[in-house]
């Protein structure tokens, strides 16, 4: 990066500034995480999602437009139990139209949106959704064609919980915003007045900023005892290696479909784009911790970073926890014992290759084309999909699941099977797709990169599910 003598000297003088501020001064100047409004379907109530443009303050004081639901930036966190059926009202009022997509949900296309549904400025959509899966983390986002990056840059996502009957009676932290708290992680680019940058006339685009819920490095009042964080790549093309800045242990427990046959000890964990997680902390001891991308900062290393970000976000901050109280009476590590933990699949009715050219946005040397379905299967079909990629980057099945069954020829191992819906490709992957839910040529579902700049200028395929 090039610098001008007028801004190296004003990058100095911050530099200079910061270092002699006490760690305690620059975690005083943190924000409350804000926790998204619940949303709860029971007894037939509707969900409403109000797709607006509002003010926010990203930077500052300062008030800019920002893009969201139900006067919110981002959206409330939708939550619902399986054996319901979901009456959703969709309404437009931002100035163009948008698709929405719920990632993960396992629906027909009909009811849960994707590209062949576009709403108008103006128009309303009121699907009735069942829910047929076991407890899932999903999300709500806009997936409209060429748009999409842009407009989950601007605020169009939001999560969607699942729950079930054992998910409920399970020994885990389930009071929301308590001791399960949701993290929608983001990163983007402001300028002075706090305004979102965005360009995408690049491969991929890298904000230098680290949002979680609309802030940036939050931190989190808790009570001692176990917690659980939910946690959501959001990012429009970039993964964050997480880990506590004390490098203590945590339990992975779940992943986009469900739950791991049991927890997983872990002290850092790659989150792909679209990707997401739940993990749960113990905060019995100790004081404050924070949950951090990439590895712990000094001060010279944040010094550093005013002279050459190197492609890094300013603060590596995503959640400071800061325990309060007493030890909890109940210490003992969360256990759980589902019914529905994930098996492999022994009849395979098809096999086939994807080949992503993350750089071009192709995938088997094609782009998208709307007048071509590049995957036709039947339901109740398993696949054996391989998948591998120029480069490292995300993949994703709309309306699908899948198990991972090896990564780079390595198998995965039976207590850590779970189903997904959206992988890192690292140089090559073997999924067994499962197709449980119908679409047509008029509604297909996508499958394709999870990086949304790929997705607008390509690196997607329709499918079409049938009887």
């Amino acid at each position: 990066m090039s610098l001008s003598r007028r801004q190296f000297f004003k990058k100095t003088v911050i530099a200079t500034a910061l270092t002699a501020l006490p760690p305690a001064v620059l975690a005083a100047s943190r924000q409350p995480l804000i926790i998204p409004p619940l949303l709860e379907s029971r007894r037939g109530k509707p969900v409403f999602l109000g797709l607006e443009s509002l003010q926010a303050k990203l930077l500052n004081d300062n008030l800019v437009e920002v893009w969201g639901f139900n006067g919110l930036y981002l959206g409330p966190t939708v939550r619902v139990r399986k054996g319901d059926f979901v009456k959703l009202n969709y309404r437009n009022n931002l100035p163009q139209s948008v698709a929405m997509n719920i990632q993960g949900l396992q629906a027909n296309s009909d009811t849960i949106g994707g590209i062949g549904h576009s709403l108008k400025t103006g128009e309303t959509w009121a699907p009735i959704v069942p829910i047929t899966q076991t407890a899932a983390t999903c999300y709500y986002q806009s997936c409209s064609l060429a748009s999409s990056a842009y407009q989950n840059y601007r605020g169009l996502v939001g999560l969607w919980l699942v729950e079930d009957d054992e998910s409920r009676k399970a020994q885990l932290p389930n009071k929301y915003g308590i001791n399960d708290i949701p993290l929608i992680l983001q990163d983007i680019h402001l300028n002075n007045q706090g305004i979102q940058l965005f360009s995408n006339d690049k491969s991929h685009f890298m904000g230098d900023r680290l949002f979680v819920n609309g802030q940036e490095a939050p931190y989190l009042n808790v009570a001692r005892g176990w917690v659980r964080l939910r946690l959501l790549n959001a990012s429009i093309s970039r993964r964050y290696k997480l880990a506590f800045d004390d490098e203590r242990e945590f339990f992975l427990i779940a992943k986009e479909q469900g739950f791991l046959p049991e927890p997983k000890s872990l002290k850092s964990i790659s989150l792909g784009t679209g990707e997401r997680i739940e993990i749960l902390v113990d905060l019995n001891e100790g004081g404050n911790v924070s949950l951090i991308t990439g590895k712990k900062r000094g001060v010279l290393d944040k010094v550093g970073l005013f002279f050459d970000d190197n492609g890094e976000v300013a603060d590596n901050t995503v959640l400071e926890l800061r325990p309060e109280g007493l030890i909890s009476a109940f210490n003992s590590k969360p256990h759980y014992q589902f019914s529905n933990t994930a098996t492999l699949p022994t009849k395979i009715a098809q096999e086939r290759s994807f080949q992503i050219d993350s750089e071009n946005a192709m995938i088997n040397q094609k782009r998208f084309d709307p007048r071509r379905i590049d995957v036709n299967a039947k339901q109740g079909s398993v696949e054996r999909w391989t998948v591998t990629s120029t480069a490292a980057t995300g993949f994703r099945v709309q309306g699908a699941k899948f198990l991972v069954e090896s990564q780079n020829d390595q198998i995965t191992p039976n207590n850590e099977l779970v189903w997904q819906d959206t992988v890192r490709v690292d140089k090559k992957v073997t999924l067994l797709v499962q197709f449980d839910n119908l679409s047509s040529n008029a509604q297909p579902f996508i499958f394709g990169s999870s990086d949304l700049m790929q997705v607008d200028k390509g690196a997607i395929g329709m499918m079409v599910i049938q009887t």
